[in-house]
């Protein structure tokens, strides 16, 4: 089952199966909604490099190519990784690689980091690895949980990133490395999840940073704060129906 959520706030089910709620502070600890450990994933990356695809495919095995760049969404999903229960919480933000620092709240929020760059284009792979640099500087932790997903695999004809240059370095930097398709591949990206959740310690963050997140948690229950969310997610939800329709009638 998967449904696009924000964090204590009504549920809206996207594809099949039925909608809940979603309750529980989240990372690292165990949480509600079946009982599972509760993990948060941000995932972040350069303009058009399939961000938003590869979190669909991923929830959902469909791909849908057109996106909104400007809508944030946070989605809940139930998954086991190694015969082990996890409640996702996966953050699909609009920030930019444009040479700002990212907000401090996925930074604070999450427990794991997706990095997705296009292998069709140098200059996202230098702003995955710039992100590397950034996230765990602002964590003050070299061990921070990191998974590269180099998108786009399947054009090969297209392709512009070397994969064993970019295996290399992540392999220097201890980030995990995988390369994807969200339109044609999905298990590629089943994958590149399972990886990132294995990384994500049991034991959870320190109580300075539950701290931050708890003061984030309340932030965003605000009722101003909650109805944005929510028509960006009514909108974003309208939006994919509207193209699925469009698609099925070509």
């Amino acid at each position: 089952m998967m449904e696009l959520a924000h964090r204590r706030l009504s549920t809206h089910s996207i594809g099949s199966g039925s909608s809940s709620s979603s309750h529980g502070s989240g990372g690292g600890g165990v949480g509600g909604g079946g009982g599972g450990r509760e993990v948060n994933i941000a995932v972040l990356g350069a303009r058009g490099v399939g961000k938003s695809a590869i979190i669909v495919r991923y929830l959902t095995r469909r791909f849908i190519g057109d996106y909104d760049p400007q809508m944030d969404a946070i989605f809940t999903h139930n998954t086991q990784v190694d015969n082990k229960h996890l409640l996702l919480h996966i953050l699909d933000t609009a920030w930019q690689c444009t040479g700002r620092e990212p907000c401090a709240d996925p930074i604070t929020w999450a427990d794991g980091f997706l990095l997705v760059f296009s292998l069709t284009d140098p200059a996202s792979w230098a702003c995955a690895q710039e992100l590397v640099t950034r996230l765990r500087r602002a964590r003050d932790d070299e061990r921070l949980p990191v998974a590269l997903a180099g998108n786009k695999s399947d054009l090969v004809h297209l392709r512009r990133v070397d994969s064993q240059s970019c295996a290399a370095w992540a392999a220097q930097h201890s980030c995990a490395y995988r390369e994807v398709s969200a339109g044609e591949d999905p298990e590629s990206v089943q994958e590149v999840f399972r990886c990132l959740c294995r990384q994500v310690p049991r034991g959870g963050v320190g109580v300075g940073m539950l701290r931050k997140r708890e003061k984030l948690s309340r932030v965003m229950q605000r009722p101003a704060v909650a109805a944005k969310l929510q028509i960006r997610q009514g909108l974003r939800s309208l939006a994919e129906r509207t193209l699925r329709s469009r698609t099925s009638t070509l």
